[in-house]
């Protein structure tokens, strides 16, 4: 069997994500890997230019945001003695999930079935399904909490 070293789990704070977090940390424990939390900051242009309305950065906030939460995340986890890097990139989620993996050796993803909101998939297209499809390392997909099993 591989060792894995490196595991990439990409967050959006929602149940699904945490609930991956716990699957990438228990397999990163279980290891000795290092587990790195991976939250995109989707650069979605507002329809400012249309309103009237001045654009507004608020990529300052959410990056706050996102380190205040993986911290979160991270503190239970670094407690059961996993090791964990907390990581933002900025773009189209699973582009910037694929890019991150490649450049840094990641051997393993382990993310959420589903993210945030059925509007997010009907809109978007499931993240997922697209770093299943084009990542180099093997990915494991976690369901929502209501429908996994413990590990």
């Amino acid at each position: 069997m591989t060792a894995f070293r490196k595991i990439l789990c990409p967050v959006d704070f929602s149940a699904t994500s945490g609930h991956a977090f716990v699957y990438g940390a228990a397999i990163a424990q279980q290891f000795g890997a290092e587990l790195i939390l991976l939250h995109v900051i989707e650069e979605v242009p507002l329809l400012t230019a249309y309103s009237g309305m001045p654009e507004v950065d608020s990529s300052g906030e959410m990056e706050k945001y996102a380190r205040a939460e993986m911290a979160n995340l991270a503190a239970g986890a670094t407690a059961g003695g996993a090791k964990i890097r907390a990581e933002i990139a900025r773009g189209k989620s699973h582009t910037a999930i694929l890019k991150f993996a490649t450049e840094n050796g990641v051997d393993l993803i382990v993310i959420g079935k589903h993210g945030r909101s059925q509007l997010d998939y009907w809109l978007f297209g499931s993240v997922t399904e697209r770093v299943i499809r084009r990542a180099a390392c093997p990915v494991i997909v976690v369901p929502h909490p209501d429908g996994a099993k413990e590990i």
